[in-house]
């Protein structure tokens, strides 16, 4: 889009104003007669219709003037004039009706009427209507309600006083100021969001030691991505563990028998167990 030729947000009766009549393009049409054509609009028409524009030239209401109605000025085309980017190009000046139409959005768009030649390229331009249902894919006069931006300050001045209380930050702090109080507010979130995702790693970790082979790679892994790191934790196979061997209770009863002299004799375990064996 052209820079130059930006979008206003209102207009005044007798103010200039540029106005884009047609894009580059082919657009399909039809006819009074029913004939349907279409409009080759490059370069070489929009340099004939600048060519052939001597006089202002009426802008009216919803091409009222060209249907035998009336024709009352919502406009008067200055000149017209090619633009790269925007193609064909008016300078307008509204009517007090114009104006206020314009403004107030009744209408918002333009539709130029002009003679062709053999190939349906525009080389006269006749008149405009300034109308809501324009056949060529045309911008709109205004870019925004009257009063909008305002209302869209306010709003973002109000934002704006909430985010810097919420910061902690002095009343008159500037742009910049909340920037890096906000900046500097992320990363002490990021930093805590790492450090709590490296402890549950950690955990997860010390929870399958005995499946894991390298532990500090599987930590880095599932810091990275720690759905991937669950799921392959499902892929691995648990550990066989032999179950526990249940301790048998020793019951230290008073009526116990005490071993016999000759118990004392055996030297060895095997002597002592088969002595037992033999006497009791």
């Amino acid at each position: 889009m052209n820079e130059r030729i930006g979008l206003p947000s209102e207009v005044k009766a007798g103010e200039a104003l540029e106005v884009q009549l047609s894009p580059y393009g082919r657009f399909p049409n039809v006819t009074d007669d029913g004939e349907r054509i279409v409009h080759v609009c490059d370069r070489a028409a929009f340099e004939c219709v600048v060519a052939n524009f001597s006089e202002e030239l009426l802008v009216d209401f919803e091409h009222d003037s060209e249907l035998g109605g009336p024709t009352t000025a919502a406009a008067w085309v200055q000149k017209v004039f090619i633009d790269d980017e925007m193609g064909l190009m008016a300078v307008f000046k509204l009517t007090d009706l114009g104006a206020e139409a314009v403004t107030q959005r009744r209408l918002r768009f333009l539709s130029p009427v002009w003679t062709l030649d053999e190939a349906m390229r525009p080389e006269r331009l006749i008149s405009v209507g300034l109308t809501n249902k324009p056949n060529l894919p045309v911008r709109p006069l205004l870019n925004r309600a009257p009063g909008l931006r305002n209302v869209e300050d306010k709003g973002q001045t109000k934002m704006k006083e909430q985010l810097i209380a919420l910061l902690g930050l002095a009343a008159e702090a500037s742009d910049e100021e909340v920037i890096a109080a906000v900046q500097a507010l992320k990363q002490e979130n990021d930093a805590y969001a790492e450090a709590a995702l490296n402890a549950e790693a950690e955990a997860v970790a010390d929870e399958n030691a005995e499946r894991i082979a390298n532990r500090a790679e599987f930590v880095k892994f599932y810091c990275a991505n720690r759905e991937a790191a669950r799921a392959f934790l499902g892929t691995l196979r648990v550990p066989n563990k032999a179950p526990a061997q249940p301790k048998q209770p020793v019951c230290n009863r008073a009526v116990a028998q005490q071993p016999t002299e000759g118990f004392a004799t055996c030297k060895t375990p095997e002597e002592r167990i088969a002595y037992i064996q033999q006497h009791y």
